[in-house]
């Protein structure tokens, strides 16, 4: 969508949820939208070389019933000075829109290479309000996501077999009492999802169609596939491709056949161990880095503070898990060393921060990940950096690691750079793949798509530049041939 056409839908939202909820003019605005770039760059990195307030709309009113507004408005952003958004270790243009109240498909203008001075980003952005007396007062709340691509719905009825194998399962399903039991319900629904999943990617082989394994819904690889996904009607209709939505890594591993999976570089090294040896890698997309999360007023400072403490580890057998397990590792601790060590993963996690119920989480996560922008809005954190000699140690002890510092301000609140490590999320094939179906998926994620068009935060940071950063997998000859390197 373009900007144009945000902007009339935010003139649309506008006029149909209440007209006139003006709110503050247009100084006022401008004021705060200075304040927030002032706030939430580098000093001097962009200048607001204009600004049009498009409209506004209520929302719901504050726990004390102050009225709240939220104002529409077009920014244009002049660079300062020249900007790698592609870079690992550059600021991320979805932090940008995080500052201004945007989405990731409401900024554009970063471009596949280096942007230069003077060039311009567009942002269709918001800014809240609150009721003060006669006045208006600005409150940071959290940004809206990015909704999912709804998928097609179906227009065949059902063969009679499949009815009876349908009325059979809803048979299954549906047990009454006193036939109900919880583990019979909990088996019938996992392998229901496993048979859907399983259906979905026989038919679309059926079709000669490329099958990508994302992950779960909502997530950033099934964000990052959505992306890929649209681009192929516009650019390269020949190839049918769509998406099936798994568990995540080890499961993307497990389903490759001559499918592609978008699968954490850890995890997959992992898999490919025996009967999974035919795994290859086809590029490196993004960075995925360690995050050690304390709150923002808490006495821990460095990692080696964790122990004693209450932190979560991440869930069984993730990813996540394994990388904090090393990092405590690298820095002279182990899990008997803290107070309490959970497995509840990073959603659970959020909630028992903020509860007080924990006193660290990890999360492997590509930056910045949804999820601790919205904490980090909410709720004040800090993230640990990992001491420079841990660093070193987890990536000579692990190949499949890289060494990263994030900037300031990729999360709300976050002045300092923070040094950390971090596992890469690939596009990974079989070694039988055939070379001219590799090389068309390789164009098309490296070359032909516009990953914030389509709302994937990480999608940004693939670039064939990096395409070979970090490879611990064997590389597939195609794509040896495409980023001009000898395979492994």
């Amino acid at each position: 969508m373009t900007l144009r056409a945000l902007a009339a839908a935010g003139l649309v939202a506008a006029a149909l949820t209440g007209g006139c909820a003006r709110g503050p003019d247009q100084a006022t605005l401008r004021k705060q939208v200075l304040e927030d770039i002032d706030k939430g760059f580098k000093p001097g990195f962009v200048e607001l070389a204009a600004l049009k307030r498009q409209g506004s709309a209520p929302l719901p009113a504050a726990s004390g019933g102050e009225p709240r507004i939220i104002v529409y408005y077009n920014a244009t952003l002049r660079l300062r000075e020249g900007y790698d958004f592609n870079d690992w270790e550059a600021l991320s243009p979805v932090s940008l829109a995080q500052v201004l109240g945007a989405t990731e498909r409401g900024i554009s203008g970063v471009k596949a290479g280096q942007n230069k001075p003077g060039d311009l980003l567009y942002v269709y952005g918001t800014a809240t309000y609150e009721r003060s007396g006669a006045g208006w007062r600005p409150v940071s709340l959290t940004r809206r996501d990015v909704s999912p691509v709804p998928a097609e719905p179906g227009n065949a009825a059902p063969t009679p077999q499949a009815k009876r194998a349908l009325d059979q399962l809803a048979a299954m399903v549906n047990l009454q009492p006193p036939g109900t039991d919880p583990r019979d319900q909990r088996i019938v629904s996992e392998e229901l999802e496993r048979a859907m999943r399983e259906i979905a990617r026989r038919r679309a082989r059926a079709q000669h169609v490329f099958v990508l394994a994302s992950g779960p819904a909502g997530g950033e690889y099934a964000h990052l596939a959505e992306s890929i996904t649209s681009n192929i009607v516009k650019t390269q209709p020949g190839i049918r491709l769509r998406t099936v939505e798994t568990h995540g890594s080890v499961e993307n591993a497990l389903l490759l056949g001559r499918d592609v999976a978008l699968d954490q570089r850890i995890v997959g090294l992992a898999a490919a161990d025996g009967a999974l040896a035919k795994l290859a890698a086809l590029g490196t997309l993004y960075p995925e880095p360690v995050h050690v999360v304390v709150p923002a007023q808490s006495p821990i400072r460095k990692v080696a503070d964790l122990r004693g403490k209450r932190v979560d580890l991440g869930a069984l057998n993730s990813g996540t898990r394994f990388n904090a397990v090393a990092t405590l590792q690298a820095h002279g601790l182990s899990i008997k060393d803290l107070a309490a060590a959970r497995e509840d993963g990073l959603q659970a996690a959020v909630a028992r921060l903020r509860a007080g119920e924990l006193d660290a989480f990890f999360t492997t996560i590509g930056a910045p990940a949804r999820e601790l922008q919205r904490l980090a809005t909410e709720y004040p954190v800090r993230i640990l950096s990992l001491d420079a000699a841990a660093i070193e140690r987890l990536v000579t002890a692990q190949p499949s690691l890289v060494k990263l510092t994030l900037p300031a301000h990729t999360y709300p609140g976050q002045a300092e750079p923070f040094a950390t490590v971090a596992a890469s999320a690939l596009l990974v094939g079989t070694t039988d793949a055939p070379g001219d179906e590799v090389t068309a998926i390789l164009k098309l994620v490296y070359e032909h798509t516009d990953a914030l068009v389509a709302g994937s935060a990480q999608g940004v940071k693939i670039s064939r530049a990096t395409g070979l950063r970090g490879l611990a997998l064997p590389l597939h000859p195609a794509a040896a041939s495409y980023f001009g390197a000898p395979p492994k």
